[in-house]
């Protein structure tokens, strides 16, 4: 509705439009636009404090000019290249680096840490830990677990306590029955039974491999 209507009165605006232009060129001098009452009371002060400021103001200053012809701007300091090349000289050991390439992804998403200190622990050494307490909690103990990764008994317990990791259940299908994965710390003695029942080894070597699922090893290095 709104581009019907300009195209409407657009015509309209248009008309006449030379002639109008010629009458405003043709005054004299347009109509300035009305100041503010705050800036007539400034144009009234200045003109009190000086009555030839409007002379002043049209004709040129010949002592300003002068002076601003003595002035001279001169660059003493050096080129920024210069600058770095000397910060570079400076610290041999610290270059800008020259690899531009893309950094790699971590596997557990940030770099480890490469020592870790008394009482602390990293990502994937909570996981182990956490996912052997979590399939065999009787062997992989708290007080064990403390003593292995240099941690308190009490962060242990609350670390096993409110965090586990993810169980993975197979559903049975029609040539296997269903299968208990286990967290991610047994995925490959899962897949080794696995193949072993594809391949359609003895029942034996199946029952012993499935034993196997349901141990786990920790070691005590104290």
């Amino acid at each position: 509705m709104g581009a019907l209507v300009t195209r409407a009165i657009r015509p309209l605006k248009a008309f006449n439009i030379e002639n109008r232009a010629h009458r405003v060129i043709s005054k004299e001098k347009p109509i300035p636009a009305p100041k503010y009452p705050q800036n007539l009371e400034d144009i009234k002060r200045a003109e009190a404090a000086d009555p030839h400021l409007d002379e002043k103001l049209e004709t040129k200053n010949e002592e300003l000019d002068a002076r601003l012809r003595d002035i001279y701007v001169t660059a003493t300091g050096r080129p920024e290249d210069d600058i770095t090349r000397e910060k570079q000289k400076r610290n041999p050991n610290r270059p800008l680096p020259e690899d531009r390439k893309m950094v790699e992804d971590y596997e557990l998403g940030f770099k480890e840490p490469e020592r870790i200190p008394y009482g602390r622990t990293t990502l994937r050494h909570a996981i182990t830990f956490i996912s052997a307490h979590q399939m065999d909690p009787e062997e992989a103990t708290a007080e064990k677990i403390a003593n292995e990764y240099k941690l308190k008994k009490e962060d242990v317990d609350n670390i096993l306590k409110y965090y586990k990791s993810y169980e993975v259940y197979i559903p049975a299908t029609k040539s296997t029955p269903a299968v208990f994965a286990g967290p991610a710390s047994m995925r490959k003695q899962f897949t080794e039974y696995k193949l072993n029942i594809i391949d359609g080894k003895s029942e034996s070597t199946k029952k012993e491999t499935d034993s196997n699922i349901g141990k786990i090893e920790f070691q005590n290095k104290n």
